[in-house]
């Protein structure tokens, strides 16, 4: 599949059948995510696959909420993985003359983007979710208080095959040239 092709057809999955991830395709999925660009080549990411059942049903806990009808989709992924971000590891050089020295969350974001990008071209389906309780999934997973958890990923087989149209602002409403 050509990478226009696979950037249209790649979704959000919160549906997937009870089918068993092998650990072998979510690695294909982490050795391109490893792949992703950096600042400073500093690699600020550390990603911890879930598939262990009795782990991933008290994380399922820590994703989802009835009262607030949050992330019930979770609970029928097969695996999940939790995306650390280690932190800016290098000291900025330019002494503030440029603005943003630490990149670390849209280092991290690149990786997270070429994970779900290869796992589509795999026929898996990802989601991306922010809204949940990090501390208790820091917790479970032994990740230290420094570091950060902002975001996980839902893995699996997609329950329908049916490709969504995507909805996408137009080019003339999101890209300018040369000015605001």
């Amino acid at each position: 599949m050509d990478f226009s092709t696979l950037s249209k057809e790649r979704r959000s999955i919160r549906n997937y059948l009870d089918k068993k991830v092998d650990r072998e395709l979510i690695d294909k999925c982490l050795d391109v995510a490893l792949l992703a660009p950096s600042a400073r080549n500093s690699q600020p990411w550390k990603f911890i696959v879930i598939d262990e059942e009795q782990v991933l049903s008290k994380i399922k806990e820590c994703t989802s909420d009835d009262d607030y009808h949050l992330n019930l989709f979770t609970r029928n992924a097969p695996a999940m993985v939790a995306v650390v971000n280690e932190g800016l590891n290098y000291m900025p050089t330019n002494r503030g003359k440029m603005k943003g020295d630490d990149y670390s969350k849209s280092d991290v974001g690149a990786a997270i983007a070429m994970f779900c990008l290869k796992a589509a071209e795999l026929s898996l389906g990802t989601c991306i979710i922010g809204s949940f309780d990090a501390k208790s999934v820091k917790e479970l997973l032994g990740i230290p208080e420094n570091k950060g958890l902002d975001l996980m990923i839902t893995i699996g087989y997609p329950a329908d095959d049916k490709i969504a149209t995507k909805v996408c602002k137009q080019r003339e409403n999101s890209v300018s040239y040369n000015k605001y």
